[in-house]
C-alpha cells in the first residue's frame, strides 16, 4: 500500500508538472508575437511642404513647381508634351522679360527645337502660362495662376517630394 501511495503521488506530481509546463509554454509562446500576428506600422516618409519663400530662393524648384502644375492641373492641353518625367526639361530664361521657354528633354539640342515651345512668364507671384496653338493663326493660349495656388495644390496632393526631385532633371539656360 505504501508503494501504491508513493507511486500514485509520483504520478500526480508528474501530471501537475506536465500540465504546469504545458500552460507555461502556451502562455510564453502566445505572448510572443508570431509573424502572422505582427503588424508593422510603416511610417510614411513625409516631405516638408513647399513654401513661397523657398520657391523665391531656389529658382529651379520654382520652375519645377510651375512645370509640374501645368502638366498635372493646367488647362492648356499642349503642356502635356512635357509630361515625360524621365526625359526632364530644359528651361531657357530671358531674365529681362521674365520669360521662360520650356522644352521637353533636358538635353534637347537646338536642331530639335523646331516647334514653338510652351512658355511662361513670371511677374511677382503670378505665373502666366502660354502655348502656341499649332496650325492656327490665333494668339497663344494663356492661363494665369498665382504661385500660392500652385504651392497649395502641390502640397494638398502630397506631390512635394516629386517636385523636389524634378530639379535633377532640369537644365536651365540663361540668356541675358
Amino acid at each position: 500500500m505504501k508503494k501504491f501511495l508513493l507511486w500514485g503521488s509520483g504520478v500526480v506530481l508528474l501530471t501537475i508538472c506536465l500540465i504546469g509546463g504545458w500552460s507555461f509554454r502556451t502562455k510564453t509562446t502566445t505572448s510572443q508575437p508570431t509573424a502572422a500576428k505582427v503588424q508593422t506600422h510603416h511610417k510614411k516618409k513625409t516631405t516638408k511642404p513647399l513654401t513661397l519663400t523657398e520657391l523665391k530662393r531656389h529658382d529651379t524648384l520654382a520652375y519645377s513647381s510651375i512645370i509640374y502644375y501645368a502638366i498635372k492641373y493646367g488647362k492648356i492641353q499642349r503642356w502635356q508634351e512635357l509630361s515625360d518625367f524621365s526625359l526632364g526639361w530644359q528651361v531657357e530664361s530671358y531674365s529681362s522679360k521674365s520669360k521662360y521657354l520650356v522644352w521637353p528633354d533636358q538635353n534637347i539640342k537646338d536642331e530639335a527645337k523646331q516647334l514653338a515651345p510652351n512658355w511662361f512668364k513670371l511677374q511677382g507671384s503670378t505665373v502666366t502660362y502660354h502655348s502656341f496653338v499649332v496650325h492656327s493663326f490665333q494668339d497663344d493660349m494663356t492661363a494665369k495662376v498665382s504661385l500660392t495656388t500652385i504651392i497649395n495644390r502641390i502640397n494638398r496632393e502630397h506631390a512635394e517630394a516629386k517636385v523636389r526631385q524634378m530639379p535633377t532633371r532640369l537644365t536651365v539656360i540663361r540668356h541675358h
